[in-house]
């Protein structure tokens, strides 16, 4: 059981790394291929490549974070990871924005190893640090108390989503009208990639100072013995199979939102998009509280039915987006954001709660934890599916292609219609039907 202040400290943890990773998903490819001249191609190879690294990484961090024993290990067999992980974190993050310092433009070669490297070890250590954090959850939480957890990291993603999308597109307009990344523009980039990092590693501290790591009893265990367990659990599979379909549209819509912003919806001021990134905070916020309800009233799969179902019929609408007579395109293209976001937003709610339910249930089950197992495979068939996206990003916007921007929306419609049958399979409310007869035992 933590303290409401524990609860705060674990939570503000991803206030950080939200930031960066949102920022390295949204802007990153941007980036390297309007502002540094990368071929789109290479960018999205060297994006994917981070995406599979984050995916091994996740899995063998957590399962080598489940094997350590708290009561030998000096600094617990979590707070291990987050001591190393958060500083290596921060700096492979700066280094990321700091090629046009370094390599010449006209260098594709060294622009590309450049991104491949640096992107490769942000994503590694992401993997490192954030498996065995997220692992640690249901160490510290019981199902009932885990809610109340799962909201305050979930506002914190909020903010730290918002900070990051923010200053996504408020540096892609300062930098474009700034004619690239040059002069005050390379400056103000470099000094906030700086503070950002900054910021991730404090947010660790309170978490690392006042919570103590339960003792768990640990045994030698072997990889695939414990991976062959996880695999048969059905809820588990599907859910990984459903959301990685889901992933590469969800890819696909943020690694080209900033050009649909720019190109379709002509927001190319800072002015314009400051306002498109305070609405999305705000159907972000809209969102997560509207799906928070329901899936209080109804169960969380119900909440994703619904969700899924609303950006089936919204998300090919980028085909008449700018078209519609009489209405100005500013004011179609923030209603259409505003709408995509808050659909949206359901993706980004429940898959921790979902793996932290399912890890929970197989330790009640089982008797044995593999926290780490069900929380770092799931990130492997998830960043195969998102390498996927990236590649076929590089591949829509290279040369030779003539990809229309319109037609972003349809292609994620495709995947959420593969994705919702499969979905429809599983049980995400677990503990849903305990929880209801305590409460009717209650009253």
């Amino acid at each position: 059981m933590l303290t409401f202040r524990q609860k705060i400290y674990y939570g503000i943890c991803r206030f950080g790394t939200t930031i960066l990773l949102n920022v390295v998903f949204l802007a990153t490819f941007w980036m390297y291929s309007n502002t540094i001249d990368l071929d789109p191609m290479l960018n999205g190879i060297g994006n994917a490549v981070g995406k599979l690294v984050i995916g091994i990484s996740s899995f063998f961090f957590g399962f080598v974070s489940d094997s350590l024993s708290s009561s030998k290990s000096k600094y617990g067999r979590r707070k291990l990871f987050i001591l190393i992980g958060a500083p290596l974190l921060g700096l492979s993050f700066t280094m990321l924005f700091l090629p046009h310092f370094i390599i010449p433009n006209e260098s594709q070669t060294g622009i590309f190893l450049w991104l491949l490297i640096w992107n490769s070890l942000f994503h590694f250590f992401y993997g490192f640090l954030l498996t065995p954090y997220q692992s640690w959850l249901p160490e510290l939480t019981k199902h009932e108390e885990r809610v109340g957890v799962s909201a305050i990291m979930n506002v914190t993603n909020l903010f730290g989503g918002a900070v990051g999308a923010g200053f996504s597109l408020l540096m892609a307009g300062t930098i474009q009208e700034s004619g690239g990344v040059v002069g005050d523009a390379a400056l103000v980039l470099l000094l906030f990639a700086i503070l950002f990092s900054v910021v991730e590693i404090l947010m660790f501290i309170p978490a690392l100072v006042s919570i103590k790591e339960k003792h768990v009893a640990t045994e030698k265990k072997n990889i695939w013995k414990e991976l062959k367990v996880a695999l048969k659990n059905k809820n588990y599979v599907i859910w990984m199979i459903s959301y990685a379909i889901l992933s590469i549209g969800i890819t696909l819509m943020s690694v080209l939102m900033l050009d649909f912003v720019h190109n379709v919806l002509g927001f190319n001021t800072t002015l314009d998009n400051f306002i498109f990134a305070v609405l999305m905070f705000v159907a972000m916020v809209i969102g997560f509280y509207t799906w928070s309800v329901v899936s209080k009233k109804k169960g969380i799969k119900i909440a994703l039915i619904i969700s899924y179902s609303f950006l089936l019929v919204w998300m090919p609408l980028t085909l008449i987006v700018g078209k519609i007579p009489l209405v100005p395109l500013i004011i179609q293209g923030y209603t259409f954001g505003f709408f995509a976001v808050f659909g949206m937003s359901a993706a980004f709610l429940f898959p921790y709660v979902i793996i932290a339910d399912i890890a929970d249930k197989d330790e009640k089950d089982t008797q044995q934890n593999r926290s780490g197992v069900y929380t770092g495979f799931k990130s492997i068939p998830t960043n195969i599916a998102q390498a996927g996206g990236f590649i076929l990003v590089g591949y829509l916007l290279s040369q030779g292609s003539n990809f229309d921007l319109i037609w972003i929306g349809p292609i994620v419609t495709v995947f959420l219609i593969i994705a919702l049958p499969i979905m429809l399979l599983g049980d995400y409310d677990l503990f849903k039907k305990k929880f209801e007869d305590k409460t009717l035992e209650t009253d």
